[in-house]
């Protein structure tokens, strides 16, 4: 008894040919979007002593957002280096000799990309918008959080609130300071201003990085008199000159203020298909809704003009006869006195129902622009799943068509396709939001794309012929083809 899908020898060679540059590209893959993470957002993060704990953990929830970024680049490099390197190799052949059809080498490689599909939608639906979710809120947090404590001699630090710290020179142990000026904001109603100047201090910080203790040494305290009686009239103040004070400062307002998660994470990017629907059926019952409401103004507005309520219905029109409002000659209902007046109110309500129309469209326009946000995103996580297959359809083909190997021309080839890719989703998606075309088309735009190309490249791996097979070329251009590979030849 024959089981069409027992993995032989030749399953496991061809897919451990597969694996390990799968494995190798996508590391690389990831490694080279984290370092234009790294570099876009590296201003923002050096020089406020974030803990290494923190910016590993920011560093780890970016890749999720970069693993469906590197996941196409990885499946065609992979592709075409696999199986331009067994075609280079005389191995296909081989294979083909005995029997073994193109799709039945494929198989192995099919079945692990359908799994690798799979698990992309998951991590798509589940685990990115967990993890954008921590990063963004995360980023907000490292955003707000102000420098680290660093005092520059000759400059004012201005980063503790209340506090305005400068001092003249530092030691090297880094503690001890000369020529020290404080300036203290209070935080009461009366907004008094306290100044510190001593010739020597000593700063040390709690084990905790919370408090700074500071020992002065030979200074003058000012302090102003402003809960006075007559301090409007008379400014009094209070000078106290010391050898020694101690104070400490607090240094909280220097910590990370952690974001609300629950309100970020409303955002379309954050959520599941299950969410994302709930959001395109509600939006579909309030549309309904306004439909209707709309609707019953319009017909207030059309079927009950105020023209006859201000200047008086005759007598001789009937209004539940809508035959008479439609008659050009309606005019002659009314006295000639009456008629100027009838057609100013006429034009100035036909003006104010077109702007109301118009204010009705925009709201609509609005609201279909911010669903279509929901329906993007709902698509964006089907057609970056099936993507992965559409492209491992056209990388592993054409690797066989071109048979080489290494990483010079499938990387070449790759990032070609890449480009091309990213290309018409960047655009489909940007048009398919704007409501230029349907949102499902432009989310799907790539793929639709792709896909007679892949159906081309695979019929033509699977005839076993050239890439450019069936394509009648001009007789000169064939001859000088031919003289390009024989002078190569010849070099060789």
């Amino acid at each position: 008894m024959r089981y069409p899908f027992r993995i032989n020898k030749i399953d496991k060679l061809v897919l451990k040919s597969y694996v390990g540059p799968f494995l190798v590209t996508f590391v690389l893959s990831l490694f080279l979007f984290l370092i234009q993470f790294l570099w876009k957002y590296i201003d923002e993060l050096v020089g406020k002593g974030i803990p290494g704990g923190v910016l590993v953990k920011l560093i780890g929830l970016s890749l999720a957002d970069l693993v469906p970024m590197a996941l196409p680049l990885t499946v065609m490099v992979a592709g075409l280096m696999t199986f331009g390197n067994l075609s280079e190799s005389f191995e296909l052949v081989a294979m083909k000799a005995n029997g073994i059809s193109l799709l039945r080498i494929l198989r192995p490689v099919f079945v692990f990309m359908s799994v690798l599909v799979g698990l992309n939608f998951l991590f798509l639906n589940f685990v990115i918008p967990k993890a954008n979710l921590e990063f963004k809120a995360m980023l907000l947090d490292l955003r707000s959080k102000k420098p680290a404590f660093n005092i520059d001699a000759g400059q004012f630090y201005q980063q503790i609130e209340g506090v305005s710290i400068r001092v003249g020179h530092k030691e090297a142990d880094n503690e001890t300071v000369k020529d020290m000026l404080i300036y203290e904001y209070k935080k009461d109603d009366s907004k008094r201003l306290n100044v510190i100047r001593a010739k020597e201090g000593k700063m040390v910080m709690s084990k905790d990085k919370r408090m700074l203790n500071l020992t002065l040494f030979n200074g003058v305290r000012y302090e102003e008199m402003t809960s006075a009686e007559n301090y409007r009239r008379t400014y009094p103040f209070n000078l106290m000159y010391f050898e020694k004070q101690s104070m400490a400062i607090d240094l909280s307002s220097l910590d990370i203020n952690f974001s609300n998660r629950e309100i970020m994470a409303t955002d379309y990017r954050l959520l599941n298909v299950l969410q994302l629907q709930l959001e395109i059926d509600s939006f579909n019952m309030r549309m309904d809704k306004h439909y209707l409401d709309n609707n019953r103004y319009l017909g207030r507005l059309i079927h009950y003009p105020a023209i006859f309520e201000q200047m008086g219905t005759p007598k001789k029109l009937d209004l539940n006869n809508y035959k008479n409002l439609n008659n050009p000659n309606i005019l002659s209902n009314f006295d000639t006195a009456q008629h100027q007046s009838i057609r100013a109110l006429a034009v100035s309500m036909a003006r104010g129902t077109k702007g109301t129309i118009d204010g009705l469209a925009s709201t609509k326009e609005y609201e279909y622009k911010d669903v279509a946000l929901y329906k993007s995103e709902w698509h964006k996580k089907f057609s970056y799943s099936f993507l992965l297959m559409m492209l491992f359809l056209i990388a592993a083909p054409l690797g066989a068509i071109i048979q080489k190997g290494g990483i010079g021309l499938p990387l070449v080839i790759s990032v070609l396709l890449f480009v091309l890719f990213y290309a018409i989703n960047i655009t489909g998606e940007k048009m398919g939001k704007e409501l230029v075309v349907p949102v499902w088309f432009g989310m799907w735009m790539s793929t639709l794309v792709l896909l007679p190309i892949a159906i081309v490249i695979t019929s033509k791996a699977l005839q076993d012929k050239s890439l450019w097979s069936g394509f009648k070329l001009n007789s000169r251009l064939v001859s000088a083809i031919a003289f390009v590979k024989l002078k190569v030849r010849k070099k060789a």
